[in-house]
């Protein structure tokens, strides 16, 4: 990294440090959560390109955060309806319901969940984030290539490239 990217990055964390943790903790509600969000979030920043010409990095960063909590969010959300459909709807009840389901599906649901989280962070960012939005929030593509700043063809090239590449994972 060079001597000037680093000053500016020293700067930026020194100026914001205590505000951006503010807003993280008010997001999050926890503090290990929030610090985890932080770093990932100057991890972004620090992997972009052109940091020194960017109009507003602040911007940037907040809303890099908000956009990996929003992701956090589906895939806790994903886990949810996952675990409900595999346990046939027993929620967190009495251990006599927990042990009527058995052992090796709670493995092999485990595994397929596991591996479609993978599949899913494999993709580009802005690929996976049309994926979620079109099956998680049911939006058109005509809304997501406005929200993504695309147009609706490359939101339909994304969402063949995230189906194809689930597919090939998850055979």
């Amino acid at each position: 990294m060079e001597e000037k990217q680093t000053s500016f990055l020293k700067k930026m964390y020194q100026e914001n440090h205590e505000g951006f943790l503010r807003f993280l903790l008010h997001k999050t509600h926890c503090r290990e959560d929030a610090l985890d969000v932080m770093q990932e979030a100057y991890q972004k920043l620090i992997n972009r390109e052109g940091l020194e010409e960017m109009e507003n990095p602040r911007a940037y960063l907040y809303r890099t955060a908000t956009n990996i909590i929003i992701d956090q969010q589906r895939k806790s959300k994903h886990h949810q309806k996952y675990v409900h459909q595999v346990t046939g709807g027993i929620e967190s009840g009495s251990a006599s319901e927990a042990s009527a389901i058995a052992p090796d599906r709670h493995v092999a649901a485990r595994q397929e969940l596991d591996s479609l989280y993978r599949a899913l962070d494999e993709l580009p960012d802005k690929c996976r984030r049309a994926f979620l939005m079109h099956r998680e929030q049911h939006l058109t593509y005509g809304k997501i290539a406005s929200d993504l700043e695309v147009s609706v063809s490359m939101v339909e090239k994304y969402m063949i490239q995230a189906l194809k590449h689930l597919r090939r994972h998850l055979k």
